[in-house]
This record gives C-alpha cells, sequence and structure tokens, in this order.
C-alpha cells in the first residue's frame, strides 16, 4: 500500500519545494509531521512526509508496524478534508504522535452562459472562495485542468447544453448542473444514453441544476445551485473497503494484505511485523482466546 518516490528529505528547502510543486500541479495530498515519539520508533520527531491521494508516499515513513495506518488515516484526512491527530503503538512498544494536514487545490466553479443567473453563480462562487471559470465554447474547456474538485454550471437555456454535457462528462469532474426544464433535462440525458454513454457518467449530471427551495428570481436560482453544489462538495466519496485485522500481539489494525500472517487452530491471523509473527508462533495460545 502506497509507493515511496524518495527515502528521505535532505533538507526542509526539498520538502517545501515539493509542497510547492504538488500545489501548482492542483494535487490533493496530506503533509504528515511527527510530533513526539516514546520508546522504540524508527520515526523520529520533526520527521515529514507526504502522502499522495493515489497512496503513494514521499519520505521516511517508518517500519512496517505503523506505515498502513499513517497512509489510511491520511487518506481519509484528504477525503474529509480536516486536520487529523493519530497517536499509533509500534510493535516493539514506543509509541508515535503525529499531525496530518490535507492540502487540498482550491474547488473549481466552470459557469457555460451569459445571463443574470451565471451572474449571480460568479457573485456568490467567488465570495465563498471557489476559483471560478468562464467558458463560451466548448473547445475552452480542453484547456481547464479537471478534477473531482471541478463543478460545472451549463446555463445556455437550450443552447448546445447537450454539446457541451457530452464535452465534459468523460471528465473526471464531481457534478454537471444543468439549468433547464425536466423536460428539456430529460432530452439531454436521452441523448447522451444513446450516444452510448454509461448511467455510472449520466448519474454526475443533474437536471434541472439546484436544491428545490422553490426559488423563482436569478438570485434565489444561482443560490440554489450553489448550496448544491457546496452540498456534494461535501459528500465523502465512496470508499473501497479494505478488510482489516487486529495483530493480536500489539494491537495494531493491520490489512489482511500484510505480508506476515500464521495459521492457528485453522483460522489465519495477521501481525504488522515479522517480530509480531514471530512471538505469536512462539506460543499462540496466549494470544487467541
Amino acid at each position: 500500500m502506497g509507493v515511496e518516490r524518495v527515502s528521505y528529505f535532505s533538507h526542509d528547502l526539498e520538502f517545501i519545494n515539493r509542497i510547492k510543486e504538488l500545489i501548482e500541479r492542483e494535487e490533493s495530498f496530506a503533509v504528515v509531521e511527527i510530533v513526539k515519539t516514546e520508546g522504540p520508533s524508527a520515526l523520529k520527531a520533526g520527521n515529514k512526509l507526504i502522502i499522495r491521494s493515489d497512496g503513494s508516499f514521499e519520505g521516511w515513513i517508518g517500519g512496517f508496524c505503523t506505515k498502513d495506518e499513517i497512509i489510511k488515516s491520511s487518506l481519509e484526512a484528504i477525503e474529509e478534508g480536516l486536520i487529523k491527530f493519530l497517536y499509533l503503538k509500534t510493535c516493539h512498544g514506543g509509541s508515535v504522535y503525529l499531525y496530518i494536514e490535507p492540502i487540498l487545490p482550491k474547488r473549481k466553479l466552470v459557469i457555460i452562459g451569459n445571463n443574470p443567473i451565471t451572474y449571480y453563480i460568479k457573485r456568490i462562487g467567488e465570495n465563498i472562495g471557489f476559483n471560478v471559470m468562464e467558458v463560451s465554447e466548448p473547445k475552452e474547456i480542453e484547456k481547464i485542468k479537471m478534477n473531482k474538485n471541478t463543478f460545472v454550471i451549463i446555463a445556455t437555456m437550450g443552447e448546445r447544453d447537450h454539446e457541451f454535457a457530452e464535452v465534459i462528462l468523460s471528465s473526471n469532474v464531481r457534478y454537471i448542473g444543468i439549468v433547464a426544464s425536466k423536460k428539456r433535462g430529460d432530452d439531454i440525458l436521452s441523448y447522451l444514453r444513446n450516444k452510448g454513454y454509461s448511467d455510472d457518467l449520466i448519474s454526475k449530471i443533474k437536471v434541472p441544476a439546484g436544491i428545490n427551495i422553490n426559488a423563482v428570481s436569478p438570485e434565489e436560482i444561482a443560490l440554489s445551485i450553489i448550496a448544491e453544489i457546496i452540498k456534494v462538495s461535501r459528500e465523502a466519496k465512496a470508499k473501497e473497503v479494505t478488510e482489516e485485522e487486529i495483530d493480536l500481539v500489539c494491537g495494531m489494525t493491520v490489512l489482511k494484505s500484510s505480508p506476515y500472517y500464521s495459521t492457528f487452530n485453522n483460522r489465519t491471523y495477521y501481525f504488522c511485523s515479522k517480530y509480531c509473527k514471530e512471538k505469536f508462533d512462539s506460543n499462540p495460545q496466549i494470544y487467541v482466546k
């Protein structure tokens, strides 16, 4: 779980430059700093590392018994957008205290169309911190870096809206909202299905866009759409569930993919390290109850 890019950062400037590079590339990642250690630990206070959104890591992550938990907690921090404080025990009886801070790219709001509704969407979006971009032609979309922090509003009032939806559909955006009537929306969705797009992709489209607040004026419609975008942006995406076990020797949570495991009484037990496996093997009866 996770691939190391470099063994360590030789100095703080190298670490800072790498963070700057990832931010410029609009990547999501977490910075992990070792705050304090007690007893035996491969990690030391002041050590820093980077966990990227694909589970790969850069910097010294320490021993096997803490590695998976650090990566797992960092990915949760990235997904939730929240700082985490982590306390771990090492398999040799030490303790590690960590600070995990997610670094996320600014949410991007792409607006297609020029009318009173898009005017207010832009104003509200900018006021609450979105990076707002306006588009008038499908070819302009190719120049925009789309990711799961990108939200798109199509408000062309029926003019080429199906064309814009098709161009955006295969990108990695979180949400595509179309300002249209239900009948027009059904026509757009039918068009996309007939073009061969899967229901999974089409499910990213919300038409009519916005939460139902009985909005009437352009300002109210814009507010309902921004509210829906915020709701979607806060929802955690479905996570792949990985089976876990408790290391009976040290109490650590470990994945069933761990290379350290033993079979006793027709059951398999998993361990965080060779040390814990050997300790278990020497006298399994004292650990299995």
